[in-house]
């Protein structure tokens, strides 16, 4: 008898997992693309090859699309890297850790946070995990600077508070959109610039 080969089971593309994530990788090649804002859910649906009333009963509204890709983005590898460079025993060392690791997270992400934080500034609240994000980087980045005080390593004639809203500055996607998209500005050459930045404003 001829043996028959054994043969893997194939994903169940249309299991709930699957086909949200098939929106949700529609959703960010739209916000990738530009077009997000003027895409309907008809025509979202249409790029994730699913049907109109599916994106509803998944996610609610395009928003809630949104939404779900912060949550996704909030538990990614990428976030887990820039709260593990926050904990880098030397405070001084964790300067340059932090910047490289927040550089990474916007390079995979940043299109996406810069899309929600549109939407939030339209509507406060909207989506709420963008505040919770925002508050937890501040928390975040006081206490590094809490440690640099605390080691003597912070610049001198600089406090804390102006210490605080530095590197919140020298970290936020802004700053990295702005090297990346608008300058041109390779990757590795805007962490250089970044960690300059925050190594000579901050350190001592």
């Amino acid at each position: 008898m001829a043996v028959r080969p054994y043969l893997r089971p194939r994903p169940d593309d249309t299991s709930p997992s699957a086909t949200e994530s098939r929106v949700l990788a529609a959703a960010e090649k739209l916000i990738d693309a530009g077009t997000f804002h003027q895409a309907t859910v008809a025509e979202l649906a249409e790029h994730a090859g699913v049907a109109r009333a599916t994106v509803f009963g998944r996610f609610g509204s395009k928003l809630g699309v949104l939404e779900a890709l912060s949550v996704r983005c909030s538990g990614g590898p990428e976030i887990r890297a820039v709260r593990e460079a926050f904990l880098v025993d030397d405070p001084r060392a964790a300067l340059p850790a932090v910047v490289a690791a927040a550089a990474a997270l916007w390079e995979r992400q940043g299109h996406i946070l810069l899309t929600a934080k549109a939407v939030v500034e339209l509507e406060p609240g909207a989506i709420r995990i963008i505040d919770e994000q925002r508050a937890d980087q501040r928390r975040s980045v006081e206490g590094l600077v809490a440690r640099l005080v605390g080691a003597g390593a912070l610049r001198d004639g600089l406090d804390a508070d102006e210490a605080v809203a530095t590197l919140h500055m020298i970290t936020s996607v802004q700053s990295f959109v702005e090297l990346r998209r608008h300058g041109g500005v390779s990757p590795e050459r805007t962490v250089e610039l970044l960690t300059q930045l925050a190594v000579t404003l901050l350190s001592a």
